[in-house]
């Protein structure tokens, strides 16, 4: 896998550099790694989840986890999304919530993406009966969920190359 996919891009791993030494040996993880990115966020059949909203939630994710590079990535892939409404794009910043009496959907998957993505342990049946109760359907129950353990994951994974490097 080369040191051009997500992970070792915006964890700016070199080549010859620690961090690549580490990805060489754990090249399949790697590899696993940037086929989960495309398949979530540029997947064949995206269900209730738009290919906008997937990079908007994408952008959200990576900056409550406050990693610029993965922000970078994902707001790029967010700007080159032509059908992409303000209110969609307008869920990439953490600070912004859709308006209760507004779209009930929108709201309910972006609050249950904030809970994943700061308090995972705080998703229970309840907060998966409010997603349904908004009107998320199973399947984009699961999209979501993904998607926004995989951005989690890809931001934990990229600190620690950084910190590989770093030592």
């Amino acid at each position: 896998m080369p040191l051009d996919s997500v992970i070792p891009r915006t964890a700016g791993v070199q080549a010859g550099s620690p961090a690549a030494t580490v990805l060489a040996e754990r090249e399949r993880v790697l590899e696993l790694s940037q086929n989960s990115h495309d398949a979530l966020l540029a997947p064949t059949d995206p269900g209730g989840l738009s290919l906008p909203l997937r990079a908007a939630l994408a952008t959200r994710v990576a900056t409550i986890n406050a990693d610029e590079a993965l922000i970078d990535h994902y707001h790029a892939l967010l700007d080159a999304a032509d059908e992409a409404s303000q209110s969609i794009v307008s869920v990439a910043d953490p600070t912004y919530m859709p308006p209760a009496e507004g779209d009930r959907w929108l709201t309910a998957v972006v609050a249950h993406a904030d809970l994943l993505a700061i308090a995972p342990q705080d998703s229970n049946k309840a907060t998966i009966e409010a997603l349904r109760a908004a009107g998320v359907e199973d399947p984009d129950i699961v999209r979501l969920t993904q998607l926004v353990g995989f951005v989690v994951y890809q931001a934990r994974l990229v600190a620690g190359l950084r910190l590989i490097n770093e030592q």
